[in-house]
């Protein structure tokens, strides 16, 4: 079994080129992208969203259940419009988790329930690795390390928040405790 398909890649490349690209933006009055911040927001952009995006599949597929990234082409849309307005929105695309494949033999793995702790431990993973970059990266000086702390919080943050299908609605459903521990944490990372 392949780990990516080519459309998963595809769907990837394009949302991390985005996300640069909205990142990179200067607002007015000096319309245009700043070049010289490509390679900044590259590092940030693969160390906050594609490894919070990773996390996702990793946790699925350790479940052995099929996952994969989908692009979301409105997402991309409404943040290069935003983008021109001098705001910074990015929802490019999330991991899609199918709770069944099939095997060689016709194996099917039935559809975990929420409460499982399967569908919360997917949903959990990915601002988890959030929260555990940028308390790794609170320990550096320097604005990489600051922008790298705050964007993973932020980004941790944003998606625990319990609204579907945001991946706070899982982990509180699934264990209340501990979205509230990682909202406390994302919290303090975000307004230090």
């Amino acid at each position: 079994m392949e780990t990516f398909t080519k459309e998963e890649i595809r769907d990837i490349i394009i949302s991390v080129v985005a996300l640069i690209v909205i990142f990179a933006w200067k607002p007015f009055p000096n319309f245009g992208l700043n070049l010289g911040l490509i390679p900044y927001f590259t590092v940030i952009v693969i160390v906050a969203f594609l490894l919070h995006e990773m996390a996702h599949k990793w946790m699925a597929r350790r479940f052995n259940m099929a996952a994969s990234y989908k692009m979301w082409p409105q997402g991309i849309l409404f943040g290069l419009i935003f983008m021109i307005l001098g705001l910074k929105f990015v929802a490019p695309g999330a991991v899609v988790v199918h709770p069944y494949r099939f095997g060689r033999w016709g194996f099917r793995r039935p559809r975990p329930e929420v409460a499982s702790g399967e569908m919360g431990l997917i949903a959990l993973a990915g601002p988890a690795i959030n929260l555990f970059s940028a308390l790794v990266f609170s320990l550096f000086d320097g604005l990489l390390f600051n922008q790298l702390t705050f964007i993973n919080a932020w980004l941790a943050l944003f998606n625990l928040i319990p609204i579907p299908p945001l991946d706070g609605s899982k982990v509180l459903i699934w264990k209340p405790w501990i979205w509230m521990f990682c909202i406390a944490v994302a919290l303090i990372l975000v307004f230090i």
